[in-house]
Parts: structure tokens; sequence; C-alpha cells
């Protein structure tokens, strides 16, 4: 890489602009290299913050409580909760070869793991659903329900964001002209993703196994 400079006039008097010579930058690179993973990486801090925010003003209701969840109030299903959790923790290898596949340039093994992904995705969306149907309390019920809809509901919310990603990038690899930048579009995929499944750990804990199991 070199520097040059060009003479500039300016005012009454000439200046040195230095000029720069991106010439045998590569035209494809991932991770902290890449500017757009830098992009998903402040998303992701924002909306961590988010969660981290929901899951204190849970907690703050909890301890304002005698029992949790109220009186009169029935603690949350378990099931479709922890078919949740199995998923995407499942998903975490998947996730690996995705990533893999991806910085490989590997164009016919992305185009089938992105398959793969979207049913994952899609699965996970659908079973979220059953997820908050089994909270068994409304989000206007009491404060208990108003706290629980709002950390489930609010991972919900990126789960929707993931799905309509993961559907739109496999609908480009398949059916639109593929550019060697969607490949590192694919990394920053399994990039969000993975933070979907650890943020849900935690919430999975709190909201799920701690009204049945931590009063």
């Amino acid at each position: 890489m070199s520097t040059s400079a060009r003479d500039t006039e300016a005012g009454d008097g000439l200046r040195r602009t230095p000029l720069l010579d991106v010439a045998e930058l590569p035209d494809l690179a991932f991770g902290v290299r890449d500017i757009m993973w830098w992009g998903t990486a402040g998303f992701v801090v924002i909306e961590g913050t988010t969660l981290a925010l929901c899951v204190v003003v849970y907690l703050y209701l909890w301890k304002n409580f005698h029992t949790w969840p109220p009186a009169g109030t029935e603690r949350p299903g378990l099931v479709a909760a922890t078919v949740q959790l199995a998923l995407m923790l499942g998903s975490l290898p998947f996730l690996r070869r995705l990533d893999g596949a991806a910085k490989a340039l590997d164009l016919q093994r992305v185009r089938r793991l992105l398959v793969v992904a979207s049913l994952l995705i899609v699965a996970m969306t659908v079973v979220r659903g059953f997820e908050l149907a089994e909270l068994h309390v409304r989000w206007n019920q009491n404060a208990y329900g108003s706290a629980q809809w709002l950390v489930v509901g609010t991972h919900a919310t990126l789960l929707l964001v993931e799905m309509v990603e993961v559907l739109g990038i496999t609908a480009i690899f398949w059916f639109a002209p593929v550019e060697w930048k969607h490949f590192s579009d694919v990394a920053d995929v399994a990039f969000y993703w993975m933070f979907l499944v650890l943020a849900w750990v935690p919430i999975y804990v709190l909201n799920y196994l701690g009204p049945r199991y931590f009063m």
C-alpha cells in the first residue's frame, strides 16, 4: 500500500492533500475486518442492553412481591420453552458449519445450509408462539404478567428480525445473483444467531424456571 500527495490550491497558497492507494485492499473480508460485522456487533450491544434492562425490570418487580407469580396466577409451562432451548442449543454446531462454509466461499454448501437455517428459524418462531401461550398470564393481568411478556416478547421481536434476515439471505442465494459480499452477510447472520441463543439461556432460567423453583 502506498501513499502520495496532490497539490491543491487553497486561498493564496498551496497545501498538500494526502492520498491513499486502496487498490490492493481485498474485495471481501470477514469478522472485525468487515464494516458490516461492526454494524451487527453494534446491534447486538443495543439489543443486549435492551434485554438486560427488561430483565432488571423483571427482577425489580419480583423482589417487591412475597410470592412470584402472585397468588392466583398460574406458573408458566415448561414444554414449549424447553423445546425452544433444545432447538437453539442444538443449532450451535450447525452455525459453525454455516459460518465455515461462508468463509470458504462454498456456494453450494451455503445454499443447502441456508435452507436448513430457514427451517430452524421458522420452527423457533412458531415455538415462541406456544411459549407465550404457556406463560398462562395476559400481559395486562398484573405486574408479573407485564414483566413476563416484556422479557419474552422483546426476545421474540429479535427472533422475528432474524427470521426475516435469514429468509431474505436464503432467497438471495437461491434466486438472485450472488455477490462476494453476500458470503460475509451469511457469517454475520450466524454471529447474530449466536447472540439470540446465548441471550435465551438466562431468560429461560429466569422466566420459566424462576417462578417454579427459585421462590
